[in-house]
């Protein structure tokens, strides 16, 4: 009260500072702390989104914790209780653990385990090698900084075979020795593991290993891989021996990096190398029974084959074509390197007289002062400035497709130009890491580099890459438009067919119909090149809806594409739709199909399992589900049909001299000899051409590059030159 009168007294919470509602967080957060109990804490914590891993690790943690044997540390007791505090735990736990686990897998090692420390057991080994219908092969690689990965930099501490019931370990360079050297190992078992009808998991890791030290083709009479079966079982989960092992055979399998941290493969007693290197080939020959009693059904008879007709000898020639690798130009990378540093400071000068001062790029707090603040531009996302934000405002001010530029080249400097030369082994190639059923889809990725990423629209990134030698050439052969006539013939739309028949531009086509009537196909075709008319506008936009309809975009993504907005891009999608019948059909089926089914497939019989997504109350992951039921048989059968082709190619690529190098999405990049002639590669493109019979034609492009990839000669002037040099 003052001068007799009342004081009102008022909260504002919305004018609290920061750091006043800091503390009330902080303040309630401790409270929660304080008052929740153990049990609590832990449904909080199982309840999380954690990968299979973390969560067996939790539920150990949590039972070590309720037997008594494990506690918190006094520092972390008036904590509340969390994740990141139960994993340190159950490092301590594991720690305690070891020894034990150590002493108990020597212990119990099988009377059917082998160490292969003599002459005699290593005569056994073979004996028993060539007695077996399929063995079970593992190696064990050691090497510093990553080197353990890397057979051109690592080596290999032994391997195992299961063969004929029994289960063994060779030793090649631990440090215990035994009597047996390498060379006098590796000189005996050549030729019985060359022969070999072989089962592995994750194979091409074992076969590289192998013929790059040893000069050991483990890849030929490669049978099975183990992981590439489970993929065919079930696409959507985590392929780890280990973990593949205990979920599917209920069969303990133990982790190497918590039995030997910090520790090489090459230190490990033998008594306990035995037991763990044996148990993981005798465990991928369970597991491939396992899968086969699956597969020895009717229902699965289509993916078996294309499990052994398709997949395996695919991955088996691509064993081989990332031990061919191809040949890298270090000194051109260097000095593009150097010319895009150029590039990417003259942009950066550009945009900091925009910005009239000079910022980090590179930082996003600067940048949104910078964007929003300063410039006003719209903040549609919070402050971030991530490229899909980026390319939404891009027309608000001329600095935005600067940004964009500068980062985009430096992606190619820090992706290409400073990392590939890197990649380089000691024989001057960069050998590809391809993954033959690396995508959910059924696709390949590849890694070490990602040849895939590597730009067309940059060509001189792709012309590092360069021919074999003098007198070899690369030739890319690429399916053409591929997708679209997947999508003709699983649609079986009659407009879409007959324009493929008839030979005529798609995206022509498409622009036509999306222009209700506006335009005719002979209109789009005759201004398709005048820059900026009507009829380039259309057949732009045609092209991005006829490759976004596969790729399952909708309207707001399209939208984005086409810099419009979600309202004129869901009518040239309805307008597409009606123009193509066929193709509307098809999709409404789709979804029809997974809902009923939870699953789609492409034209081989892939599947793709969407039970738990349509299953979900979330309406976005149904749509989601729906969008991949309807892409999924196009982008499947696309890759499928360039795997059948791989395979028809095996007995076709040797008569030429020739041999398949990289895969880049629809495309092949091959070796040939320079003095291949047009037949050959005739029958090159004809046998890709008709892997498989669509209801319309395929058709493949074949360029020549003669000294560097995307550096192409027309195909008529190199024979009519090679014709006059005769």
């Amino acid at each position: 009260m003052t001068g007799g009168g009342t004081v009102e007294l008022r909260l504002n919470l919305a004018q609290d500072k920061p750091e006043t509602s800091d503390r009330l967080k902080k303040a309630a957060a401790k409270k929660t702390a304080a008052t929740e109990t153990m049990d609590d804490a832990w449904l909080r914590i199982l309840s999380m989104k954690n990968s299979e891993p973390d969560q067996a690790r939790l539920i150990e943690v949590k039972a070590a914790m309720q037997d008594g044997v494990l506690g918190r540390l006094p520092s972390d007791a008036a904590k509340r209780f969390s994740k990141a505090e139960a994993l340190r735990l159950y490092k301590g736990l594991a720690e305690s653990q070891r020894e034990g686990k150590l002493a108990e897998l020597v212990a119990k090692t099988p009377a059917n385990y082998v160490l292969v420390d003599n002459h005699a057991k290593l005569a056994q080994m073979i004996s028993d090698i060539e007695a077996s219908e399929i063995i079970g092969f593992d190696s064990e690689t050691f090497g510093k900084d990553g080197g353990a990965l890397d057979p051109w930099r690592g080596n290999v501490a032994g391997f195992s075979v299961t063969a004929n019931n029994m289960n063994y370990y060779v030793p090649l360079n631990h440090v215990e020795k035994t009597e047996l050297t390498e060379a006098e190992i590796i000189a005996a078992i050549k030729e019985p593991l060359e022969a070999a009808k072989t089962g592995m998991h994750n194979a091409p890791f074992d076969c590289k290993w192998f013929y790059v030290k040893y000069g050991i083709d483990l890849a030929t009479n490669l049978h099975a891989d183990t992981r590439i079966m489970a993929m065919a079982l079930d696409e959507n989960r985590d392929h780890r021996l280990k973990n593949l092992l205990t979920d599917w055979l209920k069969v303990p399998s133990d982790n190497f990096d918590e039995l030997f941290p910090n520790t090489q493969f090459n230190e490990v007693p033998l008594e306990v190398a035995l037991p763990y290197a044996a148990g993981d080939t005798e465990k991928t020959l369970m597991l491939y029974e396992w899968i086969m009693r699956h597969l020895d059904t009717p229902e699965l008879a289509d993916i078996k084959y294309l499990l052994f007709e398709v997949e395996m000898p695919v991955c088996r020639q691509f064993i081989k074509s990332d031990l061919r690798g191809i040949r890298f130009d270090t000194q051109k990378a260097n000095e593009l390197d150097a010319k895009f540093e150029v590039e990417e400071m003259e942009l950066y000068e550009k945009i900091t007289e925009m910005f009239g001062e000079e910022i980090n790029l590179n930082s996003p707090a600067q940048l949104k002062r910078k964007l929003f603040g300063d410039l006003g531009l719209t903040d549609i996302a919070n402050g971030s400035t991530g490229v899909k934000i980026l390319k939404k405002i891009k027309r608000e001010h001329p600095v935005i497709p600067l940004m964009m530029e500068y980062r985009g080249v430096g992606k190619l400097r820090q992706a290409f130009t400073q990392k590939l030369p890197k990649e380089v082994k000691s024989d001057g190639k960069i050998h590809p890491w391809h993954n033959s059923w690396g995508a959910a889809t059924g696709r390949f990725t590849c890694k070490n580099p990602n040849t895939q990423q590597i730009p067309a629209k940059r060509p001189e990134v792709r012309h590092l890459f360069l021919a074999t030698d003098a007198d070899r050439i690369l030739v890319s052969i690429d399916y053409s438009q591929i997708e679209l006539r997947v999508l003709a013939h699983v649609a079986n739309e009659d407009i879409l067919i007959k324009a493929f028949e008839n030979g005529q531009d798609i995206h022509s086509t498409t622009a036509a119909l999306i222009s209700a009537g506006r335009f005719s196909y002979k209109d789009i075709e005759a201004g398709k090149d005048d820059e900026g008319s009507a009829e380039q506008k259309f057949r732009k936009q045609a092209k991005i809806v006829n490759f976004g309809i596969v790729y399952g975009m909708g309207a707001g993504a399209l939208a984005d594409n086409l810099e419009i907005n979600k309202k004129e891009a869901q009518k040239l999608i309805d307008d597409y739709f009606r123009g193509y019948p066929g193709i509307k059909r098809y999709m409404d089926e789709q979804h029809r199909l997974v809902k009923k089914q939870g699953y789609v497939t492409d034209i081989f019989g892939r599947k793709r399992r969407l039970h738990r997504e349509m299953k979900s109350r979330e309406k976005w992951k149904i749509l989601s589900a729906e969008r991949m039921a309807g892409n999924f048989p196009i982008q499947a059968s696309a890759g499928s049909i360039l795997k059948k082709a791989i395979v028809d190619m095996q007995p076709v690529l040797p008569k030429h001299d020739s041999y398949i190098l990289l895969q880049v999405h629809d495309e092949l990049v091959l070796d040939c000899p320079r003095n291949i002639s047009e037949e050959a590669l005739d029958e090159i493109r004809s046998t890709m051409e008709n892997a498989v019979k669509l209801v319309c034609p395929v058709r493949c492009d074949v360029e020549l590059n003669p000294e560097r990839w995307l550096e192409k000669v027309k195909n008529d002037d190199w024979f009519r030159e090679d014709e006059g040099d005769e």
